[in-house]
C-alpha cells in the first residue's frame, strides 16, 4: 500500500479522485472491487472527506465506463478489480492498466480500450485483489474480504476521513 500512498500524496488536496469499483457480484471473488467501492461510498456518505473524491460502481459494465467518466476531469483514477496474478488468495497488488489488463480477467473489453474512448488523461491505477473462485452463486472469499477490509481501513485513513 506505500506505492499507493505515494501517488495519493501527489494529488492536490483540491484534485478530484475517482475510484471505480468492476466486476460481478454474482460470481464470487469477482465482486471484490464492487465491494470496496460501495464500501468506500458508504463510508464517505456517513463521515465525509476534506478530498474531492468520486466512487463509481461499475460492476461488469466496462462498456459504460466512457459514460460514467463524461464530464468528469480527475486527476486520478483507481480501479477496484479482482485479480488472478498469481499470488497468495487476498494479496493485494497495484498496477499500471497495461499491467492489469494482462491478468486474468472476467472482463471482455480491456480497461485502457474504455479509458481511451472516455479522453481520460489522468494517471490510471487497478489496485487488484488475487482471487479463489469467480464461480457463479459463490460468496467472497473470507480472505479476499479481509483485504477489502485493509483496503478501506487504509483509504480512509489517507483521505481524512473523519
Amino acid at each position: 500500500m506505500e506505492e499507493l500512498r505515494r501517488i495519493l500524496s501527489k494529488i492536490p488536496e483540491d484534485g478530484e479522485i475517482v475510484f471505480l469499483g468492476v466486476g460481478n457480484p454474482l460470481r464470487g471473488d469477482d465482486g471484490i472491487g464492487v465491494k470496496i467501492t460501495r464500501d468506500l461510498k458508504a463510508l464517505l456518505e456517513k463521515h465525509g472527506s476534506t478530498r474531492r473524491i468520486k466512487p463509481i460502481i461499475v460492476e461488469d459494465r466496462v462498456d459504460l465506463i466512457p459514460k460514467f467518466l463524461k464530464g468528469l476531469n480527475p486527476d486520478l483514477i483507481i480501479i477496484f478489480d479482482a485479480m488472478d496474478f498469481g499470488g497468495e488468495v487476498g494479496e493485494i497488488r497495484l498496477a499500471s492498466l497495461p499491467e492489469a489488463d494482462k491478468t486474468i480477467s472476467t472482463h471482455n473489453i480491456p480497461l485502457d480500450l474504455m479509458l481511451k474512448l472516455a479522453e481520460i488523461t489522468a494517471p490510471v491505477y487497478v489496485l487488484g485483489i488475487q482471487i479463489s473462485s469467480i464461480e457463479f452463486g459463490k460468496p467472497i472469499n473470507p480472505r479476499v474480504l479481509k483485504a477489502c477490509e485493509e483496503v478501506i481501513r487504509f483509504l480512509s485513513e489517507e483521505l481524512l476521513i473523519d
